[in-house]
């Protein structure tokens, strides 16, 4: 008997009625058929509780939950809470904007079957509209011998949506989407993922339609907690991970770091910028700079709160 795990698709979802419904569509049209997909509403005030009903009632694999009033609001949360809720030995991921071609689902189930890696990750293409108007792939490589550091300098990349994961290695390892991040959380998530794995299975075959979106998270205003969020996920990279690292990552880190900084300090988000010059200053930084690296962070914190500039004072030269 061939076996067909039960893949868990989990999407979270925030006003998305007018493209939600060409996400299921994808899914509903998998060769492989043995899956669940467990939508959770993050608070949507638009027409998603009636098209998502219409769906449930057409599809007894495709569940609708609304985020729980105890949770934080947030896709991480929403993330987080479908995968409590999941069923399958294999999960995967998703958004509910994109589109899997119709055979992801049984591409990926038969190359977990037959690999001892923990997750297999596929390409993808980004759109804008239609999937007529291609604009390429989302990156070259989505492997390396080196893929730690090449993930996070970018010279390797996937998101959310590529990747499935058996399930147990989620649960073994207890891993979970930051709730308190609202930037960079797939960063986050893939690279606790990346620094556990000796390797992972991967195909060079698009698999996932990325739909560019002009008014996703990534797209939209830069807040005080997205500035904060980018930064307190490079600065952790380093703290918990600095062995893993190569110095040509650990210099890129360091530039990302202090521009994180300028961003806060430029968007005139001061208490962000001294809760960033705090953490660049600490003793306990693994990430050393000069004395005066140092006086220029301090220099330039008080030169953007009396001028409203001061990128000058920030260091170029970093080693």
């Amino acid at each position: 008997m061939i076996k067909e795990p039960l893949v868990s698709i989990i999407i979270p979802t925030y006003n998305r009625a007018h493209l939600i419904e060409k996400t299921l569509d994808s899914i509903i049209v998998q060769t492989y058929t043995n899956w669940e997909c467990i939508v959770v509403d993050d608070g949507s005030t638009d027409d998603t509780d009636k098209i998502l009903m219409g769906y449930c009632k057409k599809d007894e694999r495709i569940q609708y939950h609304h985020r729980p009033n105890d949770r934080v609001k947030g896709a991480n949360a929403c993330r987080n809470y479908g995968f409590e809720l999941s069923k399958g030995e294999y999960v995967n991921w998703f958004d509910s904007d994109d589109l899997m071609v119709n055979k992801k689902l049984e591409v990926q189930v038969d190359r977990l079957l037959n690999t001892e890696c923990q997750f297999t990750v596929c390409q993808t293409i980004v759109f804008k509209d239609s999937i007529n108007n291609k604009l390429g792939l989302r990156n070259k490589k989505v492997h390396s011998a080196d893929f730690f550091n090449d993930f996070i300098t970018n010279e390797i990349k996937f998101l959310t949506q590529s990747p499935m994961f058996k399930k147990e290695f989620i649960l073994s390892r207890s891993l979970k989407y930051d709730e308190s991040l609202s930037r960079s959380q797939e960063r986050d998530f893939f690279v606790k993922v990346l620094a556990l794995v000796n390797n992972y299975d991967f195909i060079d075959e698009v698999l996932v339609f990325f739909r560019l979106n002009e008014n996703s998270i990534s797209h939209g205003k830069i807040t005080e907690d997205k500035v904060y969020s980018s930064f307190k996920v490079d600065f952790n990279i380093v703290k918990v991970h600095h062995k893993l690292l190569k110095q040509k990552t650990i210099l890129l880190l360091k530039k990302k770091l202090i521009n994180e900084y300028y961003n806060a300090l430029s968007l005139k988000y001061y208490n962000i910028g001294k809760k960033i010059l705090y953490k660049l200053l600490s003793k306990h930084n693994v990430i050393k700079f000069s004395a005066i690296d140092k006086i220029m962070f301090i220099s330039a914190f008080f030169f953007f709160r009396i001028f409203k500039k001061g990128y000058f004072l920030l260091p170029k030269n970093i080693k």
